[in-house]
């Protein structure tokens, strides 16, 4: 009766307070606001975490772009070299965002569904080395990182010292969170949410082993990033709360198939390929999960060995099993781009190859000629993103509105390889037409990724159109058809006039061209004076007259600058010589009077 009394006692006193909570023995009491503020700590730990390696990878992409993209698309000769450019992505801007790359490179053309399996094991082992930088316990220093970081930001001068700055800067954040992280796990360590975790993912039984690995794919799902998941496992068995090798196995299992969605989402709205690459790094985390399963006591043996300390554990086998995995599938490389192909049948045709090839630089007509076929490939691209912007402005459709979207990221793609392989045939001693034909050729890479610009525009337009549910008249739609089949004919010759020709007349392609542009120019504004008379007289209201005219607009930009690609192909050097595409040339030194900048007086400024 006594002992009903004392009970009935503290839980009335429990919940007239909510700082006192019922503890087991030995264990200490944690209030309710306690268990908030873990809480929110934890999560503001892992949002610090997530937010420093995104801020990481976008300052490095940022710092070394161009060195980065020549390193996945140039560096894939072979399978060997192709996994060592992907770990270096992948250590240094994590396996999610080299993923992404991979998938644009490949919708552009500018590497195959093959050369990416290499890269994409590579990049997945990358990571896991980032994250074995992660695991050393440096969070007292995290102060430093933080202030040197942003101090080397404001004070240095070259973008890309700043960017370096501010990865320095993400650095020491990263360890911020982690150390958040750390803290509040301490609190909530007898709230009994993670002794449910650890014995639910228990890797010593079949069950548990399958439960940590869903649980662990579910978050890293909703995270959207592995080494969140991977940060947190340090976090909780710093703490103590996962104590042993097998609770943190299937959940380190689990964090390698989540990422995926990353490439996964990426890859809506790409062409087949680019959308295979994306399965084929889910197949081989997923085959990787099973081997590294069966493999279990193999693993349990060796990491415990080479460290006894549990965050170094977790960080030992997300790097053993990803580097026994990658072996394997490095070895059988091309029976597994098969079985990705065979698991992914597609009757849609597959974009061209690019024509770009390193070894054509030392003959500079040559890599004229593949250059000038790039173009074409490009412009193609172009016109199937502006009559897959028609459809979906006629049917609403957003899946062509999201090819749109990746395609026009494919233009971008496509004009830095041109223009940085355009640049590298110009550092070549050059003939004046060669030198004179790359400046034509820069110039018409700009106006093709322009137009694929307005074409996205026309989807943006319309999906507004849509959501304020403006509709257009019937003879409002169909001169609007007749606007898009007169650009769309532009468009195909300007496809055909990339076609390279070994004469020295001005291109009849592109003169018909402007004769077109001529008649476009012309029927788009008598649609215009048409469209402007009907508001006057009332007959059409303003909203639907802003969308119509936007949309026009869109049209005529897109003719504009084919009007600028169809004069530069009349200029009197856009031509090749048959007999120099054999001719090689060097490399023009890069030192000497000639490249010393001249110096001008500052007082030419000041009257």
């Amino acid at each position: 009766m006594l002992r009903r009394l004392v009970m009935r006692d503290i839980l009335k006193s429990s919940r007239m307070h909510p700082r006192i909570v019922l503890a087991r023995p030995g264990e200490t009491f944690v209030g309710t606001s306690e268990l908030i503020l873990a809480i929110t700590k934890l999560l503001g730990g892992l949002a610090l975490f997530i937010f420093s390696m995104t801020l990481m990878s976008r300052e490095i992409q940022q710092a070394a772009e161009q060195k980065l993209r020549g390193l996945l698309y140039r560096l894939t000769t072979n399978r060997a070299s192709g996994a060592v450019a992907g770990t270096t992505a992948g250590f240094l801007i994590h396996s999610g965002a080299t993923m992404l790359m991979l998938v644009s490179f490949i919708n552009a053309g500018l590497m195959t569904f093959p050369q990416s399996i290499s890269v994409m094991i590579g990049a997945n082992l990358g990571t896991t080395f980032a994250m074995q930088v992660v695991s050393l316990h440096i969070e007292r220093y995290s102060y430093l990182f933080i202030f040197f970081g942003l101090a080397a930001h404001l004070a240095l001068k070259r973008p890309s010292f700043k960017h370096i700055g501010m990865f320095i800067f993400g650095f020491g954040v990263l360890f911020l969170g982690m150390g958040a992280m750390s803290e509040a796990v301490g609190p909530l360590k007898n709230s009994g949410y993670f002794e449910f975790l650890a014995q639910k993912a228990d890797g010593a039984t079949v069950l548990g082993m399958l439960t940590g690995v869903l649980i662990s794919t579910l978050f890293t799902t909703a995270i959207q990033s592995s080494g969140g998941t991977i940060g947190i496992l340090f976090a909780l068995s710093s703490a103590n709360v996962f104590t042993s090798f097998d609770h943190v196995f299937p959940l380190i299992l689990g964090a390698h198939i989540g990422t995926c969605s990353t490439a996964l989402l990426g890859s809506f709205g790409t062409q087949i390929n680019a959308r295979r690459a994306a399965i084929a790094h889910l197949s081989f985390n997923v085959i990787g999960m099973i081997l590294a399963l069966l493999m279990y006591r193999f693993y349990a043996q060796v990491i415990p060995a080479i460290s006894t300390d549990l965050p170094r554990q977790i960080a030992n086998t997300h790097t053993l099993v990803q580097f026994v995995n990658g072996l394997i599938f490095i070895a059988l490389g091309p029976q597994f781009a098969k079985f990705i192909v065979w698991i992914s049948p597609s009757k849609l045709k597959e974009r061209e190859n690019s024509y770009l090839e390193d070894r054509l630089l030392d003959t500079p007509e040559k890599a004229i000629m593949a250059s000038l076929m790039e173009l074409k490939r490009m412009s193609s691209i172009a016109r199937e993103m502006f009559q897959m912007a028609m459809r979906g402005f006629l049917d609403v459709d957003q899946k062509k509105f999201q090819y749109v979207s990746k395609s026009e990221e494919a233009l971008d793609a496509l004009k830095d390889a041109i223009g940085a392989y355009l640049l590298t045939i110009a550092e070549r001693d050059l003939s004046r037409r060669q030198s004179i034909i790359i400046q034509y050729l820069l110039t018409a890479t700009s106006d093709l990724e322009r137009i694929g610009d307005h074409v996205e525009s026309m989807s943006e337009i319309t999906r507004e159109k849509v959501q304020r549910k403006v509709w257009f008249e019937e003879h409002e739609m169909q001169d609007l058809i007749e606007l898009y089949k007169k650009t769309d004919a532009i468009l195909a010759l300007i496809v055909r006039s990339f076609e390279p020709s070994f004469y020295d007349s001005p291109s009849q392609l592109a003169a018909r061209i402007l004769e077109m542009r001529a008649e476009y120019v012309s029927m788009s504004q008598k649609i215009k004076e048409k469209q402007c008379n009907m508001i006057l007289e009332k007959k059409e209201n303003a909203l639907n007259g802003i969308f119509y005219h936007r949309l026009v607009v869109c049209f005529d930009k897109l003719v504009k600058h084919s009007k600028t690609i169809a004069l530069v192909e009349k200029e009197p050097f856009f031509f090749l010589k048959k007999h120099k595409l054999e001719k090689k040339t060097e490399r023009i030194a890069t030192s000497g009077s000639q490249n010393q900048p001249i110096a001008y007086d500052s007082k030419i400024f000041e009257e």
